[in-house]
């Protein structure tokens, strides 16, 4: 993972996996992908139209539920962009552009803008580029993307989602590293403990206690993104240790907690 601050904190993933899955997960972020060699499947429930191949791109909106397989013997080798909704929305707001919207379960058939990523990700990476080389060559990523993908805006997640299941989400936000009892959560949202499960996982796509592990590794994420003792972070964000963050973390973004924290700093 490599991550860029002087570019909004933009973070690059190069990957090369033979035979992965994902969990099935959420970023804060925009996540912008270009497949390079062999397919993956985006879909959090792995239907087939959530299939990207050679020379596609997927684009995620922050808080969509997706996941990754791989397909296929050949493996994946992909690269995927994760610049931070502000930065979008200001130069949207430059261009007098609306942001795009997710291509929910569905690739995109763009040669230039396929081609436009694979040229920035190799600028970035590029340890003689200059930090005018990596702004130039991110500058045009953006404004290929908004002015393919953006047909009018998204709406807004948590339009149309019941108060008590807004209730229960926002409680696990205001207590993700703090040990939830189901009948608390239940309380908060006026359910019952059955109820709300079944709605929980309806509405958001992942059962309270995935949703309480993502909201764990996202803190933990943002705390190795700045240093720190990986053992102190695993405890801190609810994690029994660092063993069970390594494992949680790889699995939802291919990368070790100490992978992500050396290649920010």
């Amino acid at each position: 993972m490599h991550r860029f601050d002087a570019l909004g904190g933009l973070e690059l993933l190069v990957a090369d996996f033979s035979d992965h899955r994902f969990d099935v997960h959420w970023h804060d972020t925009w996540s912008i992908g270009v497949v390079l060699r062999g397919a993956n499947n985006n879909s959090a429930k792995g239907d087939a139209d959530g299939i990207v191949s050679r020379g596609q791109v997927s684009l995620i909106a922050p808080g969509q539920m997706h996941a990754g397989t791989v397909l296929g013997e050949e493996g994946c080798h992909y690269f995927m962009f994760y610049p931070s909704h502000e930065m979008l929305l200001d130069v949207a707001e430059n261009m007098e552009m609306p942001l795009p919207s997710a291509v929910k379960g569905k690739h995109i058939d763009h040669a230039p803008f396929a081609n436009r990523l694979c040229e920035a990700a190799t600028v970035l990476t590029a340890a003689q580029s200059s930090r005018f080389d990596r702004e130039v060559a991110w500058s045009h990523c953006v404004a290929d993307l908004l002015a393919v993908c953006s047909p009018r805006r998204a709406p807004l997640a948590d339009a149309g989602i019941a108060p008590g299941l807004r209730r229960a989400k926002e409680y696990l936000h205001d207590n993700p590293a703090r040990e939830v009892r189901l009948e608390r959560l239940a309380q908060a949202a006026g359910l019952s403990r059955f109820h709300l499960c079944r709605q929980f996982s309806a509405t958001f796509g992942l059962s309270p206690s995935r949703y309480q592990r993502q909201l764990r590794l996202q803190q933990a994420k943002a705390l190795l993104s700045r240093g720190g003792d990986i053992a102190e972070i695993a405890v801190a964000c609810g994690f029994a240790d660092q063993s069970h963050l390594g494992r949680a973390f790889k699995s939802s973004y291919g990368v070790t907690p100490r992978g992500y924290r050396d290649r920010c700093l």
